[in-house]
Formats: structure tokens, sequence, C-alpha cells
């Protein structure tokens, strides 16, 4: 089987260090990673991990919930910068998009848990005053996203997406901009929304983490069972996310990717790890050595 994680954080595991989960990866005869850095201090390490390693690429670019205080035309320079550096490194940009869920944490009512779907503000004021405050940083990511996916075109990558609570706003950017080169990260929307992605751009993909092995995750195994093989990627989005049969007793690692396309494979009642693999190459423009 050959493996392309599309998509983990190997320097954020806490148990086993960096270069352990990456030999992890290879030693099982893995081929590919893409190590995922979100601001550009970070991008600098992702790239330290992507140079010492012949197989892992690196992604650039900023995090929706980290732009506060960056200054869009400055930030978009340096991100040209560091990829005309290391441009046989870096196959995408990352990580674009739009995340209201913080936000929307940030912005409720201290006295409210944190899990409460509806807060109630102590004052018509605070309400309008939240309001306001929440279509500025809505405001903000829209802008930097739609940068970042200029910066995109005009490089020649794809870009990785975020979604968080506003996979609509997303789409609609997407169209605007009449960009189709992405790929749907952790995707975790319905069969429906997969398809209004592939109408608007038949060659994207959809990458599938952990959360499809899961017994309750019905919409999303509907999905990987049902858009065309072309679309789909995998990744693990380690450490986070770590999946069944792992889930709850260590950190995941690039190493369990297989366990999401042996759940693919099984929603779709055929190996799907080749076509897996060439979807992976073909999206981060790579070829074969």
């Amino acid at each position: 089987m050959k493996i392309f994680d599309t998509h983990c954080h190997p320097h954020l595991n806490h148990i086993k260090n960096t270069d352990e989960t990456i030999r992890n990866f290879f030693e099982n005869w893995w081929i590919y990673m893409t190590v995922i850095w979100t601001d550009l201090n970070k991008n600098k390490k992702a790239l330290e991990i992507a140079n010492k390693y012949d197989w892992v690429f690196a992604s650039i670019g900023i995090h929706p919930c980290d732009i506060d205080g960056l200054v869009i035309e400055k930030t978009i320079n340096e991100m040209r910068k560091v990829y005309l550096e290391n441009k046989w490194k870096i196959v995408a940009i990352w990580e674009c998009w739009l995340d209201y869920y913080w936000m929307e944490k940030e912005l409720k009512p201290h006295s409210c848990p944190k899990d409460t779907p509806s807060a109630k503000f102590s004052s018509p004021f605070q309400e309008k005053e939240a309001t306001e405050k929440m279509d500025i940083l809505k405001r903000q990511q829209e802008l930097f996203f739609i940068a970042q996916i200029e910066l995109a075109r005009e490089l020649s990558l794809p870009i990785i997406i975020h979604n968080r609570e506003s996979k609509n706003d997303v789409l609609k950017i997407l169209q605007k901009t009449d960009f189709k080169n992405f790929i749907f990260h952790c995707y975790s929307e319905d069969l429906e929304y997969a398809q209004k992605l592939i109408e608007f751009s038949p060659n994207c993909k959809i990458s599938f983490s952990w959360i499809v092995t899961f017994k309750n995750a019905h919409d999303i195994q509907e999905t990987a069972k049902n858009i065309p093989l072309k679309n789909i990627l995998a990744e693990t989005d380690s450490p986070y996310l770590t999946p069944t049969p792992f889930r709850w007793r260590e950190e995941n690692e690039a190493l369990y990717t297989k366990y999401v396309i042996e759940k693919i494979s099984e929603l779709r009642w055929t190996d799907c790890s080749e076509e897996i693999f060439q979807n992976s190459m073909e999206i981060f423009g790579i070829k074969k050595s």
C-alpha cells in the first residue's frame, strides 16, 4: 500500500518527537507526507523538516485564527518570498479559510458554558457590540482568504481549505474568485455540500480524516462512499483526531493514514489506496523520481 498523508502536524505531538513520528511513517514504507503549519514562524520550521527528509513536503499560509494584527500585503509578500526560496519543497498554500467556530466561542458571554449553542447577553448593547465585532472579524478572514487565493493562483499552487461553521461563505468566495484548485481538508460536511464543491470544481479534492472511521459519522461516510474516487484524499491531521482503533489510547500520527484509507475502501467495497495516492500526487504536482 502506497500512502500519502496529505495533512499532518508532526511537531505538535507531545509524547513522540517529530523525528520519531516521521520515521514511524517511512519505516512502514508509506511514501509521502505534507507538513502543515499555520503562521509565518512555523512555516520556517515546516521547511526545516521538509528539507531534512526527501519525501516530506511543506505548505505555507496563515490560519484564520492567527491573522490578528497582520497586514495583508506584508504577509503575502513574506509568503511569496518564502515560496520562491523553497519552491521545490512547498506544494500548497494553507491554511486558507474561514473559522467562525472559535470566533463565536470567544464572543459569547463569559457566564455561558463553552458548549452552549445560544448565548444570552446581559444587554442589547453587549449583543450589538459582539455582533459588530463578529462582522469585522469575518471580513478580516475573508480578505486574508482572498489574498491567499490570489497568491496561490499566481504561484500555480492549490489551497488547502480550513472550514469551521462557514461552509456557505467558503463556497461563495471560491465562486466569486473562480478559484478551483483546492483541497477541502478534514471534511466534515454532508454529501450534498461535497457535490456542490465538485460541481463547481470537478477536479477538486475532498480530504477525509479520522472522522470517517467513527460509527456515528454517517454523513461523512456517505460522502466518502458516493463522490467520485478521483476527488478523494486521505489525511490524519495528526496529532489531532486519532482514528479508530487507537482513539483515546494514544496520539495520532501520520502512520495511521492507513486506517483512513482502509475505511474508505471498506465503504466503497474496493481497495482505493492506489487511486488515493495518485490523487495526492496530482493535486500537489509531485512527479515520481
